[in-house]
């Protein structure tokens, strides 16, 4: 075998391992994280976040990536209940998909259901602990719930993940700015 096979087997194989292990248990997370705790910028903040939730939507199967897809087109365009139809169909078929616990938890944010919302923002956290879009919802929760101080606890984890993050910063100070002009 020539050497540009060898290599050439060897990348196909890489390429192959990458999908199987989509989601937020894929290999290249750990890489993007790393980046993101050092990301200065915020325009480079917001291309490794985005490099995440790529990663976080991929799924191997496409009959599960047809019904995720049309949960979250279910999601967009306001039809809540059918999108968590969809959510509920890709969570029976795999418990530890992490982003479908989240899509999920989005969807009932977005009815008034913030009980069930929670519960599928934990369930999103303890698959994939530094999942900041579960805890911007969580954090949002908080501030409809009028518990700031728990808004802020939240986005502090956030700003774990991505210590210079100004959009994080200033939902913070936004927080701050209601919670002193309330006293």
């Amino acid at each position: 075998m020539t050497m540009y096979k060898i290599i050439f087997t060897y990348l196909f194989f890489l390429t192959i391992s990458s999908f199987l292990y989509a989601d937020q248990n894929d290999k290249r997370l750990n890489y993007l994280f790393d980046k993101l705790v050092v990301a200065e910028e915020e325009k480079e903040i917001n291309k490794i976040t985005n490099q995440i939730w790529k990663i976080w939507h991929e799924i191997d199967d496409p009959k599960t990536t047809r019904e995720f897809e049309t949960g979250v087109q279910m999601m967009n365009l306001g039809y809540f209940k059918r999108s968590i139809d969809y959510f509920d169909k890709v969570i029976n078929k795999n418990q530890n998909f992490a982003e479908a616990w989240n899509k999920r938890a989005t969807a009932h944010f977005m009815m008034g259901n913030f009980d069930l919302s929670m519960q599928d923002i934990s369930k999103t956290l303890q698959l994939e602990p530094r999942h900041f879009g579960a805890l911007d919802g969580m954090g949002l929760i908080y501030i409809h719930l009028n518990q700031p101080d728990k808004a802020i606890d939240i986005y502090n984890k956030m700003l774990e993940i991505f210590p210079n993050s100004i959009s994080t910063k200033m939902k913070i100070e936004r927080i701050l700015s209601r919670k002193t002009q309330s006293t």
